[in-house]
């Protein structure tokens, strides 16, 4: 969305600076052009007719290559209008007298067309220096967060891997052709072992594609998405109750991992509260200029010291076995999908999931 944004305004921009250029040049040529007899005052005269018009329009060819985010463009926007009308209005008061008497001359829709570019010209400058101003601000705080990411994503493989990996040992050194401890099956302990550590590194990668945006999208209905993650849940969790609400041709732009988020707020209903008795909800329709997707539970809903900072990396409760990572990647992938992603409370307990993303 903030591609569109940014691309729409380069063009808006291109448009008046041509505008601007063009209208300049003819009331030169028109007005000024019979009582011009010097060069030097020709090209002095079409220079300033001309300029600041060409300026706002390599400032839209700028903008329509640039990177800005949708807010960046806002604030080139906001000086843009801002410098034009308040030129535009010293034209209109110094022409104050004529046209109070209904008199609106061709040499004030000159200088009003002239003076009017040179502020469009200094508030798109001014704009999109503030707007870089702000993107450099952008870019280091999203290194950082990304360096944070990768730092936390290394200690986590390194850590749950090797733990993997000597249980695996250890359920490998207990086979034994002729006496096989009846009270564990290795082979299944190393089955188990293996798809947790392919499901780690799964994740890992939806985490990176994220951090590194070389991710594709494409057209996704996530009703469908929805109701595969549901019958997931049955199959794990068939002591806990399931309902749903999801209706029917939901598109929006994602890639493969989209089941990740939901999988992972699902897994993390079952996880943290016991399956039997307890509600699990899954509802989907499409509001707000996108898909709304909630999912709650009615379980003991999570902990007000961890609540909010539950999306960043490595937080967990004390009574979690987990690895803090299932919640952040939900943040992650959302966000990635230009979606959004907010939990709270149930009354009188649980725990809702609210998700929103621009639809296809």
């Amino acid at each position: 969305m903030s591609e569109q944004r940014r691309r729409t305004l380069g063009l808006v921009l291109a448009t008046i600076g041509i505008a601007f250029a063009t209208a300049g040049l003819a009331f030169w040529f028109v007005i000024y052009r019979p009582r011009t007899t010097a060069i030097n005052q020709a090209v002095l005269g079409i220079v300033v007719h001309v300029l600041f018009g060409y300026i706002v329009l390599v400032s839209g060819v700028v903008v329509y290559r640039s990177d800005l985010s949708a807010a960046e463009c806002l604030v080139v926007t906001k000086r843009f209008v801002g410098g034009a009308g308040v030129m535009g209005l010293f034209a209109v008061w110094a022409s104050i007298s004529d046209l109070s008497s209904g008199v609106v001359t061709l040499r004030f829709v000159n200088e009003l067309v002239v003076v009017g570019s040179i502020g469009a010209a200094a508030g798109v400058l001014v704009g999109l220096n503030r707007s870089r101003a702000m993107r450099n601000r952008r870019l280091v705080a999203e290194k950082a967060d990304r360096e944070e990411t990768l730092v936390f994503l290394f200690q986590l493989l390194d850590h749950d891997i090797q733990n993997h990996l000597t249980v695996i040992s250890g359920y490998a050194d207990s086979i034994d052709s002729t006496a096989i401890d009846s009270r564990a099956d290795p082979v299944a302990g190393i089955h188990d072992r293996t798809e947790d550590i392919e499901r780690l590194l799964e994740t890992a990668n939806a985490v990176l594609k994220s951090e590194t945006g070389s991710q594709e999208f494409e057209r996704i209905d996530l009703s469908r998405v929805l109701r595969e993650q549901v019958d997931v849940l049955r199959g794990d969790a068939p002591g806990a109750e399931i309902d749903t609400a999801i209706d029917e041709e939901l598109h929006v732009e994602s890639n493969q991992f989209v089941g990740e988020v939901f999988y992972n707020l699902l897994d993390n209903a079952v996880s943290h509260n016991p399956t039997e008795g307890l509600t699990v909800g899954v509802a989907a329709t499409e509001r707000s200029g996108g898909v709304v997707v909630d999912i709650v539970d009615d379980g003991d809903g999570i902990p007000s010291e961890i609540r909010g900072s539950a999306f960043e990396p490595g937080i967990r409760s004390e009574e979690s076995d987990g690895d803090g990572i299932g919640l952040y990647l939900v943040r992650k992938l959302v966000e990635s999908y230009d979606g959004r992603v907010a939990v709270r409370d149930r009354s009188p307990s649980g725990t809702r999931f609210r998700l929103w993303f621009p639809a296809a």
